[in-house]
């Protein structure tokens, strides 16, 4: 039974989780990374940020070259977010050499996230 699951798992949606990140190795995980990075901000509560959730996916999967984390704004992120100012979510940042490239509020659709990360990366 585990076999035929795992199949219709793999056909469906099975992007590479992205990973989560927290105060603590934001620096290492961000700043001290050569690779662009996207940071995903976002919280359990929040349902616009679990629709971007498998866009966000899909594309890392696209772009190996870019780094993609994700931060909990109310859990083991919040200092970060604050020093982000972070306001609402979801929101994503794009990083370069430790300095925000370009930044997107909101939820988006495939073809919108896709062409802004195409247009910052």
């Amino acid at each position: 039974h585990l076999h035929s699951w795992q199949q219709t798992k793999n056909t469906y949606l099975d992007y590479m989780a992205i990973k989560k990140i927290s105060d603590e190795n934001y620096k290492s995980e961000v700043l001290d990374n050569p690779k662009t990075t996207v940071i995903k901000f976002q919280a359990d509560f929040c349902g616009p940020c679990h629709a971007l959730t498998p866009i966000v996916e899909k594309i890392s999967d696209e772009m190996p070259e870019v780094k993609f984390v994700s931060m909990e704004i109310d859990k083991d992120g919040v200092n970060t977010a604050t020093e982000f100012g972070i306001r609402s979510i979801p929101q994503l940042y794009v990083i370069k050499n430790g300095k925000v490239i370009s930044q997107k509020a909101g939820a988006s659709d495939y073809d919108t996230v896709k062409k802004w990360l195409n247009e910052n990366v």
